[in-house]
């Protein structure tokens, strides 16, 4: 096990050490998301201060994932470069997870070993690979684009998938409730989301007839929730965090674009981009097999594979930075993938079609890691030019009375020491209620005093339209423009008098 750990660790270092590198090469080390200067912030503050707070003295629910702001938060108190913690981080938790799901598939593989049967026309039992398909899967978990792609982009997408398997493999492994409960509740503390592969882990336990562990495993869900939730009810009302409502609210009007299975299957899709959609047709067999021989244990998975996307479907219907909400499915994906593709393979005759499938598999994934290294960097650039910049743009010439409101609050948070106030609603949520309102928004920075806007003119044309909004700084980010979007501004807001006209 130690062997096999360091080398899917060396695996891990190659594949996401990579992506670091070529972004570096590119002049851009930071992050891909402007989302990830936010839990650095909350780090930072966390870590120094002791508060989890965006703005010193000042507590907010505005993470939608404390636990990654605590292990952030580890770097800030060992004075540990922040950037170089939170790589280590990811590509430590990716290699964990290839491990975990090597583990997890063994166990995933027992369905079949007890099932004998593929072939219902025959009765010689189907060969399998059941010893090569938990090398396999972990081989692919550490080259998938998008699992490499999380795994340095400072975000919490890499712990998620972490607990996930570790839920299931513990699950599978017939692990205490008690401890199922705590990771569970870990989970949730990751993401809200959890909760629900928490809840399919706990009804399966509960059909299992395993009360007392029901009971324990509920017991320990809670215990490991409940100071989430009451700081939550404290700073803000709710038992969710701010972001939670604030991207549902901002992102309304996505519903009326398309009906609910359209979303949902767009969602659904979106992750197996890359070589994974080659797999599809072993997932089905692999799916359609254990759901005839009633192994409904090993579908767990899939019940949570389908119900990820849905939850999105139903509150926040995006597929932006390459469908992150839905990348924890990934894993799941392969591992049925893999799996089932392993056991077509095993049934087909024919040589060249086996080495032609498992070749092109093969080499889609290693393309699309290197498509992935490309998209990294680029994304890398975009956040460093223009929030970035910007921020220590503001940091440097906005006046200490200034009053500053801003969309993207990441990397000026982390940059800009005073509070402003936040556009998207994660630590001002009184603008949540009209958020997508440009009206009401103007009417509201005007009331506030606001003296600066910091927003992309795309997201708010009304803003770059009227004439008291007087651009003061914008970058000059060829990498943006060439992805097709425009340069940040700083707007400096000036309030003309009215002008009384004679007849």
């Amino acid at each position: 096990m130690k062997q096999r750990g360091a080398w899917l660790m060396l695996a891990a270092l190659v594949s996401a050490g990579a992506y670091v590198l070529f972004a570096s090469a590119r002049g851009a080390l930071g992050f891909p998301l402007d989302d990830a200067w936010i839990h650095q912030v909350y780090a930072r503050n966390l870590g120094t201060r002791g508060e989890f707070a965006f703005f010193a003295g000042q507590p907010s629910a505005g993470s939608t994932s404390p636990l990654w702001t605590i292990f952030l938060s580890v770097g800030y108190l060992l004075h540990l470069d922040f950037r170089a913690w939170a790589y280590a981080l990811g590509i430590v938790l990716l290699a964990a997870s290839a491990l975990c799901v090597s583990r997890f598939t063994f166990q995933f593989a027992e369905f079949k070993v007890q099932s004998s049967r593929f072939d219902v026309h025959t009765a010689r039992p189907t060969p399998h690979a059941s010893h090569l398909s938990p090398f396999v899967v972990a081989l692919f978990l550490l080259f998938e684009w998008h699992l490499a792609w999380s795994a340095v982009s400072g975000m919490e997408v890499s712990l998620f998938i972490f607990l996930s398997l570790l839920l299931l493999e513990r699950f599978y492994a017939r692990a205490p409730g008690v401890l199922l409960g705590l990771l569970g509740g870990l989970l949730t503390l990751t993401r809200p989301e959890g909760i629900v592969l928490a809840a399919l882990v706990l009804l399966a336990i509960l059909a299992q007839k395993r009360f007392a562990d029901l009971g324990f495993g509920l017991w320990g869900f809670g215990i490991c929730l409940a100071p989430y939730l009451a700081f939550n009810l404290m700073t803000s009302g709710a038992l969710l965090p701010n972001t939670f409502y604030a991207k549902s609210a901002e992102y309304a009007e996505l519903f009326a674009r398309a009906p609910f299975p359209v979303r949902w299957l767009e969602l659904l899709f979106t992750p197996f981009i890359g070589a994974q959609i080659l797999l599809i047709p072993g997932s089905i067999y692999g799916v359609v097999a254990l759901a005839r021989e009633r192994r409904w244990r090993a579908l767990i998975p899939f019940a949570w594979l389908l119900l990820l996307p849905l939850l999105y479907a139903l509150r926040l219907p995006v597929t932006y930075q390459h469908g992150r909400y839905e990348m924890p499915i990934i894993p799941f994906i392969v591992v049925y993938g893999v799996w089932g593709t392993a056991a077509l393979l095993a049934r087909m005759k024919n040589f060249v079609i086996r080495a032609t499938w498992t070749l092109s598999i093969g080499a889609t994934l290693i393309a699309f890691w290197l498509i992935g290294a490309a998209q990294y960097s680029t994304d890398v650039a975009i956040i460093d030019c223009e929030m970035v910049q910007t921020a220590r743009w503001v940091a440097a010439h906005a006046p200490d009375d200034a009053v500053i409101a801003a969309h993207d609050i990441g990397a000026l948070g982390y940059f800009y020491p005073r509070p402003f106030i936040d556009l998207a609603g994660l630590v001002s949520p009184e603008v949540i209620p009209f958020i997508r309102d440009e009206d009401r928004l103007r009417e509201f920075l005007f009331a506030r005093n606001a003296t600066f806007v910091v927003v992309f003119p795309g997201w708010y044309p009304k803003f770059d339209a009227d004439p008291r909004f007087v651009p003061v700084f914008q970058t000059n980010c060829a990498v943006t423009r060439a992805a097709g979007e425009k340069n940040m501004i700083v707007y400096q807001i000036v309030r003309y008098p009215t002008i009384q006209l004679s007849n």
